[in-house]
């Protein structure tokens, strides 16, 4: 291929394919064996570009072709660039098991080969199963090779959208998003509602998918479950490949003991019981519970563990006994019958546990404890006077007494 047939498929790409211009920086033709140099940034671009080449000047030119990654930045200025990673996220202390072992394989292949085959990813599940340490361990590992990852929420790349309208900076935004290596954005769903960032997304994605950037999405549903997201969005992300998180009883026994070892928390079989009884599938309740264990103990926290159970329990006995259901008294139903059982059930917490007045608010979903206070002061008023209702807390002490 001679520095002619350079000039000529430089020519073409100007008139046809300027994409492809925009990844060199720089050719030259080598002096030694006249072979064609592209000089480019990107340490990626190698494949795409011999295949461009390939497809206009023919297969036989290639071996008159070298691809050139010249760097501006060091290896270290460039990591720098990526955004929203924390480095506390990686495959190493991911636990793997049989609700997100698929997740995990198809994780580590993006972070292997981004651009490649899994391209778009796309994984979702219920909150607080992994997803954002995957999406976090996959720019871990994508920036320590240098490239330039972003990660974002829905909601912050959605706030920065209108942000960049507003200050006249949607050109910076655009060029910010559509020269990214990897892209990963979590929650998804968020973007429900929200026309204009979906229809900037639209475009960022194509940009990034047609340059062979990754592009990975998390949301706590299927893409076909998602509302008020625009059809051609949803094909976006179901053009790859879709993954759900989940989180089985073996899984989260080995995400608890090994938070209890993180914190230096001997791994004993009554605190591994505790917190395995005292959260739910949700990783990050995990985290919070042990992280409580370590401030105040597990006696403590097995104490107050228990306090709320009875809580529950009042709760549930005075619901039956009105033939109401639990549920409603945590609501925010003003009836004058349901605030008269609510207030009976909160003295009756009052008075037969330990409970502080603010964790029996948090018990009926009450963001202060002065509506607790109002309620018990009238419980304890009206019962001075009142017979019947004096008897009838009698008879309520004795039944949920028995059952504490």
């Amino acid at each position: 291929m001679g520095e002619m047939d350079l000039k000529t498929f430089l020519a073409y790409a100007r008139e046809r394919d300027k994409s492809l211009l925009s990844l060199i920086t720089n050719f030259r033709v080598d002096e030694r064996d006249g072979k064609v140099v592209f000089i480019t940034e990107d340490p990626r671009l190698k494949k795409q570009l011999l295949r461009i080449v390939a497809s206009k000047l023919g297969r036989e030119v290639l071996s008159s072709i070298e691809v050139v990654v010249e760097e501006k930045e060091s290896k270290e200025k460039k990591t720098s660039l990526s955004e929203g990673l924390n480095p506390r996220y990686s495959f190493v202390n991911f636990v793997v098991g049989e609700g997100n072992r698929l997740a995990y394989e198809v994780a580590r292949e993006v972070a292997e080969n981004p651009g490649g085959l899994y391209n778009p990813l796309f994984i979702y599940g219920s909150v607080g199963l992994g997803k954002t340490h995957l999406l976090q361990a996959i720019g871990n590992s994508c920036a320590q090779k240098g490239l330039k990852v972003v990660y974002k929420s829905a909601t912050d790349f959605s706030e920065e959208m209108v942000e960049a309208f507003k200050g006249g900076g949607i050109k910076e935004f655009r060029d910010k998003y559509k020269n990214v290596d990897v892209l990963l954005l979590d929650d998804v769903q968020l973007l429900s509602g929200k026309t204009r960032t979906q229809e900037e997304l639209f475009n960022i994605f194509n940009h990034l998918f047609l340059r062979d950037r990754q592009i990975v999405f998390a949301s706590d549903r299927h893409p076909k479950e998602l509302r008020d997201i625009s059809d051609r969005l949803v094909s976006r992300f179901e053009g790859g490949v879709v993954v759900e998180v989940s989180l089985d009883e073996i899984t989260k026994l080995e995400i608890v003991k090994r938070k209890l070892q993180e914190l230096r928390i001997e791994v004993q079989e009554r605190i591994v019981q505790l917190v395995m009884e005292s959260t739910g599938d949700n990783v990050r309740e995990i985290e919070g519970f042990v992280r409580t264990i370590k401030l105040k103990g597990a006696d403590a926290v097995e104490k107050k563990t228990q306090e709320g159970s009875d809580l529950e329990k009042i709760k549930s006995i005075t619901a039956s006994y009105f033939r109401v259901k639990a549920q409603d008294l945590c609501g925010n139903t003003r009836s004058r019958k349901l605030n008269r059982i609510r207030h009976i059930a909160m003295y009756l917490c009052r008075k037969l546990t330990d409970a502080s007045l603010i964790e029996i608010a948090r018990a009926f979903g009450r963001r202060d404890h002065s509506t607790v206070i109002h309620g018990i002061r009238k419980i304890e008023e009206e019962r001075k006077r009142d017979r019947r209702l004096n008897n009838l807390l009698t008879f309520l002490e004795r039944q949920i007494g028995d059952r504490l």
